[in-house]
């Protein structure tokens, strides 16, 4: 009998990302191999496969810590992508393959190289008083906001192959605008984030008002009230714009929401009473039904990383990887502090956390349980090789040809493994073995 052991009843991993060359950028004040936990964080493409962020420049010794824009992928080493940055909302967005890389005023694609977007952001006078927040998946939609605080702007969309900026309204009863934490949805069309009041004449020492903001085709739409506070808004969109997330005030504390289009906010919350004084939502997948994000919980200090399952709840990131999926090894001496986003089907996710040299360091899950069924014993194969036998070296040959995509055109009488020896391998089962093999069966 072939058993799916323990061994393979999980295969979620989880993997640092490195620094440019591996080395961390260090000076007399900070030590950071990559990533952001602020407005651009980490990005991770919707297939999971590429990760876009900032990794610091070694060796700086005084003062600031010039870091540059780089893209990832698993078993890859980092790949610088941008000259030195401004560390102030360095990576924004990343397209559905990975192919794009948006900044604040620059992109880099696989075709092109980097770019610098700043002409594409002035003003009719010539100043540079733009900003993009956010890209679609198809890359063909930018996001932006137009004026810096401490003036909040106008949200815009640019259409990048034509070139056409639209101008979005700004919000009935918050003529102040829009504040600059903003995000697109993945198909382009609708944008969100936060409108901000600033203090009045007649009240110079209240303080600014925040709410969540959701503009599509109807126009601007508040999801909550305005409320003085640090801030509200929205920080990111499912793929079409029906589910938002973001965070409120409630109760003197943030409060990490989940909207999917009705009158109220769902409050993302842990379980136990007391277990956290504070939540706030970073991301969510394509279809609404994870996210991710940061919340404190009561006599640890530090933020800590977490997400949430439709039908599930709200789960500590790290306490679920250490005794659900058993990565308590890989995960010794380390602190998830922040889920910074989530790929398209929820399966990965990425962030920043504290690794055990007690340096910041973007992280990378990726949840992918086992589909080894408990038995291959007499599994079947296609009908052209209904009289075969998989025994012996034969068999090893037949998967390194599957392998490689080069499958034979005759495999009669191909070996196999002794465990299925005795087995025929026909019809509709050899599928389902192959797909066994390809998800990392033995």
């Amino acid at each position: 009998m072939l058993a799916a052991g323990a061994a393979n009843a999980q295969l979620t991993q989880f993997l640092p990302v490195p620094g440019i060359s591996g080395v961390p950028g260090c000076n007399a004040q900070t030590c950071v191999l990559s990533g952001s936990a602020g407005y651009s964080g980490v990005r991770v493409s919707d297939d999971g496969r590429y990760v876009a962020t900032v990794a610091y420049i070694p060796g700086e010794a005084n003062g600031f810590v010039p870091l540059q824009g780089a893209r990832w992928t698993p078993g890859g080493p980092l790949e610088v992508i941008t000259p030195p940055l401004d560390p102030l909302f360095a990576v924004v967005g990343i397209s559905a393959d990975g192919s794009t890389v948006l900044g604040r005023s620059w992109r880099w694609t696989a075709a092109n190289g980097y770019e610098d977007l700043v002409p594409l952001l002035r003003d009719t006078r010539g100043i540079w008083t733009s900003q993009f927040f956010g890209i679609s998946d198809d890359a063909q939609v930018y996001a932006g906001l137009r004026g810096f605080l401490p003036d909040a702007g106008d949200m815009f969309r640019r259409n990048v192959p034509t070139g056409q900026v639209t101008i979005l309204p700004r919000a009935p009863g918050a003529p102040g605008g829009y504040n600059y934490f903003n995000c697109i949805s993945g198909n382009g069309r609708v944008v969100a984030g936060a409108v901000r009041q600033p203090p009045s004449e007649s009240d110079p020492v209240r303080f600014d008002s925040y709410a969540p903001v959701v503009i599509d085709s109807s126009g601007p739409r508040l999801l909550a009230p305005l409320t003085s506070s640090n801030f509200q808004g929205v920080t990111d969109l499912n793929f079409d714009g029906t589910v938002a997330v973001g965070v409120i005030a409630q109760s003197f504390q943030l409060k990490a929401f989940r909207w999917n289009g009705g009158s109220t906010l769902e409050i993302l919350q842990s379980p136990t009473a007391g277990s956290f004084d504070g939540s706030y939502a970073r991301a969510v997948n394509r279809d609404g039904t994870v996210i991710v994000g940061e919340y404190l919980r009561f006599g640890t200090p530090g933020t800590r990383a977490w997400i949430w399952r439709a039908g599930v709840g709200f789960s500590d990131l790290q306490d679920e990887l250490s005794t659900v999926f058993g990565l308590g090894d890989a995960l010794a001496g380390w602190r998830l502090l922040v889920a910074t986003d989530v790929s398209g089907d929820g399966k990965v996710i990425v962030g920043q956390g504290v690794n055990p040299d007690g340096v910041e360091q973007a992280f990378y899950v990726r949840f992918r349980e086992s589909t080894c069924p408990a038995d291959l014993t007499g599994i079947g194969g296609p009908p052209s090789i209904p009289d075969g036998l998989l025994t012996g070296d034969d068999f090893n040959a037949f998967i390194s040809a599957f392998a490689a995509g080069d499958l034979l055109a005759d495999l009669t009488g191909i070996g196999g493994p002794p465990a299925i020896a005795d087995g025929l391998i026909t019809g509709d089962d050899f599928n389902a073995f192959i797909a066994a093999f390809a998800a990392g069966c033995p």
